[in-house]
């Protein structure tokens, strides 16, 4: 597997992750927009998620690259709302 698609990978399994216990959703309208439910408690849960895949043995990354794309994910969603609904919103 190259370096590319272990990054690939990598975010794909944290998004999942983060969608599957609630901590992400995506804007109904706008499909590329995620945003961050800002719940501590589903946020402690895509972690311990992506630790037991880990420990599964599914997937071969390591656990700290792991837990860096779910913090990368979280800090690129919006927070609590669609900034591009807003904007709309506002005009």
């Amino acid at each position: 597997m190259s370096i590319d698609e272990y990054a690939e990978d990598l975010e794909q399994a944290a998004r999942e992750a983060l969608f599957r216990v609630g901590a992400l959703k995506a804007c109904p309208v706008h499909s590329d927009v995620t945003i961050r439910v800002g719940d501590e408690d589903f946020e402690r849960h895509a972690y311990a998620l992506a630790t037991t895949i880990i420990k599964r043995g599914d997937e071969m990354w390591k656990r700290e690259d792991l837990m860096d794309a779910i913090k990368h994910e979280l800090d690129m969603a919006a927070d609590g709302a669609c900034p591009a609904c807003e904007a709309i919103r506002d005009t």
